[in-house]
């Protein structure tokens, strides 16, 4: 077994001071070490801007269209017709 087990990719950032004095600020707060820090808020961060892009987004006549298709009944088509009709003669 070697010491890197289970630990994932290295990454070094530069950062300016003023962000790393927050940062520092920010982790003290919540008890938490450099790593630890980084790691929850890229996490984080990486969540919010996937779901923000995996989310569908209607327009208002998007939304119109879909719940009116939701309330119209359709029309049977000739297959549905065929296949109540065999329904009906199985029940029989």
């Amino acid at each position: 077994m070697t010491n890197t087990e289970g630990k994932g990719d290295t990454l070094k950032v530069r950062m300016d001071a003023v962000t790393l004095s927050m940062m520092d600020t920010a982790r003290a707060y919540l008890k938490l070490d450099k790593s630890k820090f980084i790691r929850e808020s890229v996490r984080e961060k990486a969540e919010s801007v996937i779901a923000e892009h995996q989310k569908t987004r209607f327009s208002a006549e998007d939304w119109t269209a879909f719940f009116g298709a939701l309330d119209a009944q359709a029309a049977p088509t000739p297959r549905m017709k065929r296949a109540a009709a065999m329904f009906r003669d199985i029940q029989k």
